[in-house]
């Protein structure tokens, strides 16, 4: 029995897994990371990349619990580029830099990778062309970008005096590479600078060549490798499958969606059988899952087979941020995309002829959100054409000897509105409650307010999406979408508008961060978040109320953060208790007569885009 003893130090995680799990938890996995953290730079660095490189990058973090290997490195994954979720400073560089760092370097693939042929090649050889060819993209970078070679020298730092040891040489060969001033004595690194230079860096089979020919040659130095040792220990340096993958498995880049295959782990604990479902490859999240099915025996529900996405039209995970810890866990809830159900179209007619008045009453609101004529400004020394009376009044003055007003060009402005709306709709089971006094539902008035509202932006012209969600579980978050931003407003989203179902439960956080999502790819100014709920955030699996709530904060905040507004129009009268720690106490709308909702929705989109 001593062995069952549980160490000063240890934790009861890490017992459990240890003694009666699968693997063993890693403590490094749960201590809150240094550095500058992911989510900070973000947006920065989204923006560099659109301005600097041209090129919409989706950018996610790897989170706190992923293996050493997943964590620590960028990489690229169908369209993703993966980056740690902190970055310490590295000498004179700091964190904020090294992502900056380790964005520019995946960009040069992206811009000047070509694809590598590994047939006939070793592992050793393999990892002598990655050297290379890292090394060919960041020069053709720096024919264009100068400046990100102060940059990426200062995470250089190994010097000759290192150990020989291959994963030595090949750092020292990555900084011989990438700096000219660098001096090495070493026969080998010389070779590699003179090879380095002796071809042109576009040809199509260059890093092949020149790393088949120095991997040949370091084999007669009589040192031993070790393959998963024995490497480039870059930081900012991604871990190249995407090099690999361009030719054997496609560009990389199918999309920003996987399907993830579903199994179900059994194993025993005193004597009674438990099944987890395992949806993910990463270590850390399985062991996570053995947890919660040990501590919370409802996690699971609504989840045991593995056709149970089958009618999704896409799978995403997102993180979730446990307040008690004070962790994000990472890859935690899973949000199905789903087609919603049609209904009748006619019903959405028939509410705006029910509505007629109150459409009526809106019209002047709706028409002072409208753009103005189109703007010209005259008195310009640069413009799009000549202001012939202004250009009149010049040669008066010149033939009078007055020095003349140089102004003489003018310019059309066209006034637009730059603002994306997105309105998600809580369809919690609850919304099918009747309303005290009506016999309409929750749901009935919910679908009448976005039937009055899309017909208000449709004659305002913002570009705008209608979503709805519920959940069973952090396994079955549905996310359904009525009308998207690329969609017309049409008979099939009318019907999809009369399909509405309630059902499920209520988790916020995940919805909001999907919602996010979607404002993120919308190429506008502003960017607005409608969310129209009559309750608080919750779900079967989770009894604990205050943690939806604190993770429903957390998304909104990280919605801020990357320049979405959220706005909460609220019908539970109890919502003052806790909205406006979620959603801030200016960002919330409690409606107190839930009959007016309809009426409502529109005036708060009037007011929310008002320029």
């Amino acid at each position: 029995m001593s062995d069952f003893l549980v160490p000063e130090k240890s934790t009861w995680a890490d017992f459990f897994i240890r003694h009666f799990g699968s693997g063993r938890l890693d403590q490094d996995h749960l201590r809150p990371l240094k550095g500058v953290s992911f989510g900070t730079v973000r947006r920065r660095l989204y923006f560099y990349g659109r301005s600097f490189w041209d090129a919409e990058v989706r950018l996610a973090s790897t989170g706190h619990a992923w293996s050493e290997r997943e964590g620590r490195r960028p990489h690229w994954h169908e369209g993703v580029l993966y980056l740690p979720e902190t970055f310490e400073s590295q000498g004179a560089v700091p964190g904020g830099e090294v992502y900056r760092a380790a964005l520019a370097h995946a960009l040069c693939h992206l811009k000047y990778g070509l694809p590598l042929v590994q047939s006939g090649l070793d592992a050793w050889t393999r990892r002598v062309v990655e050297t290379v060819e890292d090394a060919r993209v960041e020069a053709l970078a720096l024919r264009t970008w100068p400046g990100l070679l102060r940059l990426w020298q200062g995470l250089h730092t190994i010097t000759p005096a290192a150990r020989n040891s291959a994963g030595h040489y090949l750092e020292r060969l990555a900084r011989a590479l990438l700096d000219s001033t660098y001096e090495d004595e070493d026969e080998w690194i010389r070779q590699g600078k003179s090879l380095f230079g002796s071809m042109p860096l576009d040809q199509e089979d260059f890093s092949v060549r020149v790393g088949r020919a120095l991997a040949q040659s370091f084999r007669t130095k009589k040192i031993p490798v070790r393959i998963q040792s024995d490497q480039v220990l870059l930081t900012y340096r991604d871990d190249n499958r995407q090099c690999w993958a361009a030719h054997s498995e496609g560009n990389g880049t199918a999309g920003p969606v996987s399907r993830k295959v579903v199994r179900n782990r059994r194993f025993k604990f005193f004597g009674l059988n438990f099944k987890v479902v395992d949806e993910s490859d990463n270590p850390s999240a399985k062991q996570f899952s053995l947890l919660a099915a040990l501590f919370n025996f409802k996690l699971d529900i609504g989840v045991s087979v593995e056709d149970k996405d089958t009618d999704a039209l896409g799978v995403y995970r997102y993180p979730e941020w446990d307040y008690k810890g004070q962790i994000e866990r990472p890859s935690w809830v899973r949000i199905l995309e789903k087609l919603p159900k049609s209904g009748d179209s006619q019903w959405v007619d028939d509410i705006i002829a029910e509505h007629k008045p109150l459409i009526s009453r809106m019209r002047f609101v709706l028409d002072a959100l409208q753009p103005a004529e189109n703007q010209r400004l005259r008195k310009l020394e640069e413009g799009d054409e000549m202001d012939l009376n202004a250009a009149i009044r010049a040669y008066c003055d010149i033939r009078m000897g007055i020095p003349p007003d140089t102004r003489i060009m003018m310019r059309t402005l066209r006034q637009e509105r730059d603002i994306a709306v997105l309105v998600l709709l809580d369809l919690s089971r609850s919304t099918n409650e009747k309303v005290p006094g009506q016999s309409h539902s929750i749901l009935h008035l919910t679908q009448q307010a976005c039937v009055l509202l899309a017909d208000a932006i449709g004659k305002v012209g913002d570009p705008f999406a209608i979503h709805g969600f519920c959940s069973d579980s952090r396994h079955n978050v549905s996310y359904y979408c009525f009308k998207n931003f690329d969609q017309p407003y049409d008979q099939l989203a009318k019907a999809r508008l009369a399909g509405m179902q309630g059902q499920l439960s209520t988790r916020m956080g995940a919805a909001i961060r999907h919602a996010t999502t979607h404002l993120e790819w919308q190429k506008k100014g502003r960017k607005l978040l409608i969310l129209l709920t009559d309750g608080e955030p919750a779900d079967v699996d989770v009894r604990d109320r205050k943690y939806l709530r604190y993770d429903t904060r957390k998304a909104v905040e990280d919605a801020v953060r990357e320049g979405v507004q959220v706005y909460c129009l609220t019908l539970d009268p109890r919502a003052d208790q806790y909205v406006s720690t979620i959603f801030g106490a200016r960002n919330y709308l409690v409606v107190d007569h839930v009959a007016r909702l309809p009426e409502k929705l529109p005036l708060l989109y009037a007011g929310l885009t008002r320029s």
